[in-house]
């Protein structure tokens, strides 16, 4: 006879394990579409839309919105996403306090990949300087030779809040229809004063987007994987 536990056991093992493929597709995906992203962003296959970007959403120097957005600048930086995710992470840590040893496994697997999540990033951000190909910057880059791409304001941001936003839902501590959609709207806002302030490019922005969406996933797709035995 089925012991109907352990069948509900094996049944959400094999749901984890689909889930953690799927991200791990998706983190793949999302690699490739970084390469090619930066690969056309070198050889300037880009400049034109970026300029006309640019011509659009660029505030007049002086302005109360240039102002505003130079004013954010901190926001977005390591140091506002890393304290970011260890309150998120403590925050799922908490909520399983008392439940059985699969919960309890699987909310600090959560919390794990929320913290690797914006540690990753940020030593992500610092080998993307160092490694990747550079288009020239843009006309509010005071240094004509500092890195541009991809946004560290759009890429920190994304990840954390993209795994965040996962791991909150999964684990029934936030709906999914609240915190997605915040996590998608917060590397608009971080990196959203950049382009108004004209120190990135929209390429920039969108390879930021595009490689935060592939390390969260790449970190939700450990996270599936072993919250789960």
């Amino acid at each position: 006879m089925t012991n109907p536990d352990r069948s509900d056991d094996s049944g959400a093992r094999r749901d984890a394990g689909r889930r953690a493929l799927a991200l791990a597709a998706v983190a793949a995906a999302g690699a490739v579409g970084f390469g090619v992203l930066n690969a056309a962003v070198a050889r300037r296959k880009t400049a034109r839309a970026d300029r006309e970007v640019l011509e659009r959403t660029g505030a007049p120097d002086g302005s109360p919105v240039r102002r505003a957005a130079a004013a954010l600048s901190p926001v977005g930086k390591w140091w506002t996403y890393i304290p970011a995710a260890l309150g998120t992470s403590a925050w799922v840590l908490a909520a399983q306090r008392g439940d059985g040893e699969d919960e309890r496994r699987s909310g600090a697997a959560g919390a794990g990949a929320i913290f690797a999540a914006g540690v990753i990033a940020t030593g992500l951000n610092h080998a993307f300087d160092a490694w990747l190909p550079q288009p020239p910057p843009p006309p509010g880059r005071k240094s004509r030779t500092k890195p541009v791409f991809p946004s560290g304001h759009a890429f920190g941001p994304a990840a954390v809040g993209l795994a965040s936003a996962y791991v909150l839902a999964r684990e029934g501590i936030a709906s999914p229809y609240a915190a997605l959609p915040i996590a998608a709207a917060i590397p608009a806002v971080t990196a959203g004063g950049r382009l108004l302030d004209e120190k990135h490019w929209a390429s920039d922005v969108l390879g930021g987007y595009i490689g935060g969406i592939a390390l969260a996933a790449a970190c939700l797709a450990a996270y599936e994987a072993a919250g789960r035995r």
